[in-house]
């Protein structure tokens, strides 16, 4: 209807990222960008991993028409398990220190510009994906993958710099291990580095796994890594940024819909970014369009 106020519910991690000082700045972005007599905005803090789903699953419960993540994939995580299923828009303010949802989707990490695309309002059905009774909406893996977001959640100082030291101190000395998969009905068996399911192109910090995956086509890209020898480390690291590993003969790509993976025990996970200890056998499969999202 002409007049109706829409309602805007954000949800701020205030710990997520490297830059605090950003997000102080948002009730000011806020109020510069949204008309009082349009939007009606509501700003709660988290404190913790299952305050923001609560405060997700609130917001949607009282039929907000936007709920926005401000903070990283982590955050973003937690946002869309407790919306999922209702009428509610996703939005994101990218805070965190990889991005790896909004940096695959073209959203600007500047604060006010990520605000105005609310304002403008154009929506694409995305796809979530389950993995046992948990959801990932970025990308999700097993393997060196896991261990590096394990260690990288341990640490104080977020930021690039940290998540390289990790990979590279963590690297040497990590064993490759047999994974047994049933892609979409076919039995796959590999020794691999880390195996991610990606539902989009990275990882975060623009680190690209799988640079033609797609967020609304209904697959998951089944991302097999071997190890690299640290010869061709640094070329397999360039493409990584260039968009070009799918070609280094050290990543193997398989699209699918339904996946299965036994591992020789019950080990963390990556879920977008954050450890999540699971059971040694996992189930992945693709939720098509079950989620709504605002887009540039």
């Amino acid at each position: 209807m002409p007049g109706e106020i829409k309602r805007i519910f954000f949800i701020v991690n205030p710990v997520s990222g490297v830059n605090q000082a950003r997000k102080s700045m948002l009730a000011d972005a806020i109020a510069a960008v949204f008309d009082p007599q349009q939007f009606e905005c509501v700003i709660r803090y988290s404190e913790s991993a299952q305050h923001v789903k609560d405060l997700s699953n609130e917001a949607a419960r009282a039929g907000f028409d936007v709920i926005v993540a401000v903070g990283g994939d982590g955050t973003l995580n937690q946002v869309v398990k407790g919306m999922i299923g209702s009428n509610s828009l996703l939005a994101v303010v990218p805070a965190g220190s990889g991005n790896g949802l909004a940096r695959h989707m073209n959203i600007p990490i500047d604060i006010e510009q990520s605000l105005r695309l609310i304002v403008q309002g154009k929506t694409q059905f995305i796809d979530t994906v389950s993995i046992n009774d948990d959801l990932f909406v970025s990308i999700a893996g097993v393997g060196f993958d896991a261990l590096v977001a394990k260690r990288f959640s341990q640490v104080t100082r977020r930021g690039f710099f940290s998540y390289f030291r990790i990979v590279t101190n963590e690297y040497t000395w990590y064993r490759p291990r047999k994974y047994r998969m049933e892609i979409d009905g076919k039995q796959v068996v590999r020794q691999a580095l880390f195996v991610s399911f990606a539902n989009t192109n990275q990882f975060g910090y623009n680190t690209i796994i799988s640079p033609e995956a797609r967020i609304d086509d209904g697959l998951v890209d089944v991302c097999i890594v071997k190890k690299v020898p640290l010869l061709y480390a640094p070329r397999v690291v360039g493409m990584l940024i260039t968009r070009r590993v799918d070609s280094s003969g050290f990543v193997e790509i398989v699209r699918a819909r339904k996946i299965k993976l036994t591992r020789n025990k019950n080990r963390v996970v990556n879920i977008d970014g954050e450890p999540v200890k699971l059971s040694k056998d996992l189930e992945i499969s693709v939720n098509p369009h079950s989620l709504r999202m605002i887009v540039p």
